[in-house]
C-alpha cells in the first residue's frame, strides 16, 4: 500500500504531461530578424502534409508595434501558402535596407506551391506613416539577393515566361532579370548591369553551339537572343539565327515551332516582351 499512492500519483503525472504535450502546438515556430530599429516576427505552424497555419506577421520599430497582418500573396492561399524557409529548409524572414535610404525594409518569402513554382515576397516599405505592402511572384525562377558593392540590394532572378515558350521546361532558358526596390516599387535594372548580360550570353552560347542542330537548343537559343538584345547586340544575333536557319539547324520538337515558325514567333515574343524595339 505504501508504494502503490506514489505510482498511481507518478501515472496520473505522466497522464497530465502527455495531455498538455498533446494540446500545445508542436510544430509552431517563429522566425525573426531585426536591422536597425527594425524587428520583425513571422509565426506559423504546421497543420500537416503540405498545410500551414497562422502565417501572422509582426513588425516594430524601436519597440513600438508598427504593423500586424496575416502573411499571404497572389495565389498563396491558405492552408497551402507555406514560408518558403520552412518548406525548403532555409529562412523566410529578412530586414535590410535595400534601397540604401537608411530605413530598414522587411521581406517576407512565401511559397505557394505547384509543380516548378512558386516563391511569392512581401516587401514592406515605411511611408513615413505605417507600411505600404507590394508583393512579387518569381514564378519558376526565384530570386537571390546581391549587394553588388553599391549599397542598394539587388534581386537577381529569370525570366520565367520563357519556360515552355520555344522548348520543354527542361530545356528551356530564362534570361538573367535583375530588379531593385526603391522606395517600395520595383524596378527592372537589368540593363545596368552588361557585365552579367555578357557572361550570360557567353555560357548561353557555349551550351547552345554544343547542342545545335539537336531537337532541343531552340529554348537555349532563345534566351540567348534576348540577352544579347539588352547589350545592344541584336542585329548580330538576328545574323547568327538567320545562318542556323539557312543551315537547317532550327529543329524543333512538336508543340514547338522550327525553322522559318520559329524565328517569326522567336521575333514576336521578343518585341512582345520589351527585348527589342516595337
Amino acid at each position: 500500500m505504501p508504494v502503490a499512492a506514489p505510482r498511481r500519483l507518478a501515472a496520473a503525472l505522466a497522464g497530465g504531461l502527455l495531455a498538455l504535450a498533446a494540446a500545445a502546438p508542436a510544430d509552431a515556430a517563429t522566425e525573426r530578424a531585426a536591422s536597425g530599429a527594425v524587428s520583425a516576427t513571422l509565426s506559423y505552424r504546421k497543420g500537416g502534409d503540405s498545410r500551414w497555419r497562422g502565417l501572422q506577421l509582426r513588425v516594430a520599430r524601436a519597440g513600438v508595434p508598427a504593423f500586424a497582418a496575416v502573411a499571404r500573396g497572389p495565389g498563396c492561399r491558405v492552408p497551402h501558402c507555406a514560408p518558403a524557409g520552412a518548406a525548403a529548409g532555409g529562412r523566410s524572414l529578412r530586414v535590410l535596407d535595400v534601397d540604401a535610404d537608411g530605413e530598414p525594409e522587411v521581406l517576407v518569402d512565401l511559397y505557394t506551391g505547384g509543380a516548378h513554382c512558386c516563391t511569392v515576397t512581401e516587401l514592406l516599405h515605411w511611408t513615413g506613416a505605417g507600411y505600404a505592402v507590394t508583393t512579387h511572384d518569381w514564378l519558376d525562377a526565384g530570386y537571390a539577393l546581391d549587394d553588388r558593392g553599391r549599397g542598394r540590394v539587388a534581386f537577381v532572378t529569370g525570366d520565367a515566361r520563357f519556360a515552355y515558350a520555344f522548348s520543354s521546361y527542361a530545356d528551356s532558358r530564362f534570361p538573367v532579370v535583375i530588379l531593385e526596390a526603391q522606395q517600395g516599387v520595383w524596378r527592372d535594372v537589368t540593363r545596368a548591369h552588361p557585365e552579367t548580360l555578357r557572361a550570360e550570353a557567353a555560357r548561353l552560347r557555349g551550351e547552345y553551339d554544343r547542342r545545335r542542330g539537336g531537337p532541343f537548343a531552340l529554348g537555349i537559343l532563345a534566351a540567348w537572343v534576348a540577352d544579347e538584345e539588352r547589350l545592344g547586340r541584336g542585329a548580330h544575333a538576328n545574323g547568327v539565327v538567320r545562318a542556323e536557319l539557312r543551315a537547317g539547324r532550327l529543329r524543333g520538337m512538336p508543340p514547338w515551332p522550327a525553322g522559318r515558325a520559329y524565328v517569326r514567333e522567336l521575333r514576336r515574343t521578343l518585341r512582345a516582351w520589351g527585348y527589342t524595339a516595337a
